[in-house]
């Protein structure tokens, strides 16, 4: 079992300094966001304080991201984040060779990315991008592991252009940003009454002759009366028996009849 950040593979709330080698955090389909991130970076930091890496950096065959140009006898890792970015600082050992200046990543996690610590016997089968410790003693690798391969990472180190403050180092610029009038510059509230009430009280007060007059809908009495409107079909006459029905007009008469007979 491999030592895990608490990335979009392990809970939010957990200290990744509590994940010990043979506790690897439950999985979970959380999209790593700017805390995760922020684990993340303390994550590495925490596992990787106390080694010594060495060799070149491998990368999966399978990834498009650019390869590390980076070879040293003796480094150290080191991790920082920014919002939803960790850039990971290759620093070579004084002696160390060949001469190697200090090299930056910054990575972006997509969907699914992470930070894993195995033996290097025991990689992930998503691990992208490795980085082996030195020996003595047993190798682990430092993997940085993208089940679904969104994750990208950069040469250089800087932070990618156009981003805002970040939530958890410059609350107070980005509180800034929400919230136009920050509560330390928020003026006193106003005493004065609003414009509506001020409106209201600059209004005469209507009397009864002022008050338009309603709508009369009662019915002139002269007015002929109009008969409600009843059902034809059904319809009994007034003495109670049903009308008789009309003949047709193509239907010739039996009386008709029966006088031309005669």
């Amino acid at each position: 079992m491999g030592l895990t950040a608490a990335t979009s593979q392990g809970p939010r709330r957990a200290h990744p300094a509590a994940f010990l080698p043979d506790r690897t955090p439950p999985p979970s389909l959380r999209m790593p966001e700017g805390p995760e991130l922020h684990l993340a970076s303390q994550f590495v930091n925490e596992a990787c304080r106390a080694l010594v890496f060495g060799g070149c950096v491998e990368k999966s065959p399978v990834s498009r991201n650019p390869e590390v140009p980076f070879e040293s006898s003796a480094y150290r890792i080191s991790a920082s984040a920014r919002g939803k970015e960790l850039r990971l600082t290759l620093s070579p050992l004084p002696g160390a060779q060949p001469p190697q200046e200090p090299l930056a990543l910054v990575f972006r996690f997509g969907m699914s990315g992470s930070f894993q610590l195995v033996p290097r016997g025991e990689l992930p089968r998503h691990a992208h991008l490795r980085f082996y410790t030195a020996p003595p003693g047993p190798q682990l690798a430092l993997c940085f592991v993208d089940i679904r391969r969104f994750g990208h990472w950069d040469l250089g180190g800087k932070w990618q252009p156009g981003r805002g403050p970040c939530v958890l180092q410059e609350y107070e610029q980005f509180r800034g940003i929400l919230d136009p009038w920050h509560p330390k510059d928020r003026p006193p509230p106003s005493k004065a009454p609003s414009r509506t009430l001020r409106a209201k009280r600059d209004l005469p007060e209507r009397t009864a002759t002022q008050r338009p007059e309603a709508t009369s809908f009662q019915q002139d009495p002269e007015a002929p009366k109009i008969p409600k409107k009843g059902r034809r079909k059904g319809r009994q006459a007034a003495s109670g028996q049903r009308r008789p029905r009309k003949a047709k007009a193509d239907t010739p008469s039996l009386e008709l009849e029966g006088t031309s007979a005669s």
